[in-house]
């Protein structure tokens, strides 16, 4: 029944390949999460100063 997630002599590899690309895509993910979050807060900030520097 769980033939096909075996691969032969290649499972080692298939499997560490299908983990490493996960790993990749949650790491992107979670960085462009925290660089939106962090430019967002700079541009508050910024936002912020100019309309104080204006009054």
């Amino acid at each position: 029944m769980m033939d096909f997630l075996l691969f032969d002599k290649y499972t080692t590899y298939i499997w560490v390949s299908y983990l490493l690309t996960f790993a990749m895509v949650a790491f992107l993910f979670i960085s462009a999460k925290v660089n939106r979050t962090r430019v967002i807060t700079q541009l508050r900030i910024k936002y912020i100063r100019g309309r104080n520097n204006n009054d």
